[in-house]
């Protein structure tokens, strides 16, 4: 069994976030608040415990200032039974000085994993086969004692269209973390009249210190967003779209040029309302990406992005139930989807002992997942022996931040996922 449990986690708004999910400039003002716009700051221990890295704790924080309201900085240190570590600093919607719709969400994280899974090729007991392929054994991975470093700087400019013409910060009006007025979103399908629209552009760099060559890239990314959503930490209706494009332009020695294509589509469906239930979405997702500079039939990967980038599937965001980036290849397809239901017994504000927590609501989620990596992008073949995953997850809105744990299910075996952020 893969594990990744949760032991004890106390969240906040943008401790730690989804980049998957992590669309507009927003604050929330609950309805019963009389200082919406104050600063914020709290520091929390956790600990976890996971097949590879063994018995965990660690400390995390956040701070949100009150003359930035949408802006967050945050991070993290841990250390575990196994001799691994890791340090995250990062920043989350800060403006640019002089700029009133320029905005940057650095982050870096600096770790060492003593037995980290690479599903590289090299495994002597696979020789004729393609690790992270479609097809490849589950147990095709090399474990290295290696460390990494990460560093991004996205960068995201607020067109003045839609919701975000008068204002690149929306502010949602809401009452017990449900959305009651000021929706973002979700009231036309015209993004000059609704939603937001976003210019990003995102320099990111990775490298994995081991002896195995190019596992280290420095790419570029130009996209363009729509998020049509009418709240974006907890979507009810509307819809999201992204299309972009990365490349390696292999400016270091250890880089290789690659460029990869990328579209997501994500839709929210409100459903019937019942005297059991607050809030019922059926939440769905198609995600794909086609790197056109790899040769999957080349025997050196030439043009083919590090198999954490790109195309690949597996970890805390799609396909659950597999290991992170378990599969790689070409081109990727994914599908979600994911039926959220806040039932109407939420007894949190009754209980004096959890009132630190700042609970708004919990939900019960019922998930399914379906994806698969190939040599090219044919219809046909990404839509054949596909993998899929079914699982069931809890969320909860501590403040303004969003936490889950999901019990995942797949033919390699149970995924236990505590993480941040709606999934999409």
């Amino acid at each position: 069994m893969r594990k990744s449990i949760l032991m004890f986690l106390i969240l906040s708004s943008g401790a730690f976030f989804n980049p998957l999910n992590s669309g507009a400039q927003y604050v929330i003002h609950e309805s019963d608040e009389e200082e919406p716009l104050k600063s914020r700051a709290i520091v929390v221990p956790y600990a976890f415990s996971t097949e590879t890295l063994g018995f965990g704790a660690g400390l995390g924080g956040s701070y949100s200032p009150k003359s930035q309201p949408q802006s967050t900085y945050y991070g993290t240190l841990y250390g575990t039974s196994n001799g691994s570590w890791l340090t995250l600093i990062g920043g989350y919607n800060l403006q640019i000085p002089y700029s009133k719709r320029l905005y940057v969400r650095p982050y870096a994280i600096f770790t060492r994993q003593t037995q980290m899974r690479l599903y590289v090729d090299g495994n002597p007991d696979y020789p004729n086969e393609r690790a992270g392929s479609n097809e490849s054994s589950k147990d095709n991975y090399k474990e290295e004692d290696a460390g990494e470093i990460t560093i991004d700087l996205e960068t995201r400019y607020i067109l003045p269209w839609g919701h975000y013409r008068d204002t690149p910060v929306h502010t949602y009006v809401t009452r017990n973390g449900v959305l009651r007025e000021n929706p973002s979103g979700a009231e036309s399908w015209n993004p000059l009249e609704s939603g937001q629209s976003t210019v990003v552009f995102k320099p990111y760099y990775r490298k994995i210190f081991t002896d195995i060559d190019e596992l280290e890239t420095l790419y570029f990314e130009l996209a363009y967003e729509h998020d049509n959503r009418d709240y974006v930490p907890n979507p009810h209706r509307g819809y999201k779209w992204k299309t972009g494009i990365q490349h390696d332009f292999d400016w270091l020695d250890g880089t290789r040029h690659w460029t990869s294509l990328e579209g997501e589509i994500d839709a929210f469906v409100p459903l019937w309302e019942t005297s059991w239930s607050r809030q019922q979405t059926l939440a769905l997702s198609w995600w794909s990406v086609y790197s056109p500079s790899y040769d999957a039939s080349s025997t050196d990967n030439a043009g083919k992005p590090p198999f954490f980038t790109g195309p690949n599937l597996g970890g805390f965001w799609r396909l659950r139930g597999y290991p992170s980036n378990r599969f790689h290849d070409k081109a990727a397809i994914h599908y979600g989807a994911e039926y959220r239901v806040m039932p109407e017994w939420q007894p949190f504000g009754k209980i004096d002992l959890l009132d630190p927590l700042m609970i708004r609501w919990w939900q019960v989620v019922g998930l399914v997942e379906a994806g698969r990596v190939a040599p090219s992008w044919n219809f046909g073949t990404l839509h054949t022996d596909m993998k899929y995953d079914v699982g069931i997850g809890l969320r909860g809105m501590f403040d303004s931040g969003i936490g889950r744990l999901d019990v995942v299910v797949s033919e390699e075996g149970l995924s236990i996922v505590a993480m941040f952020g709606q999934t999409f």
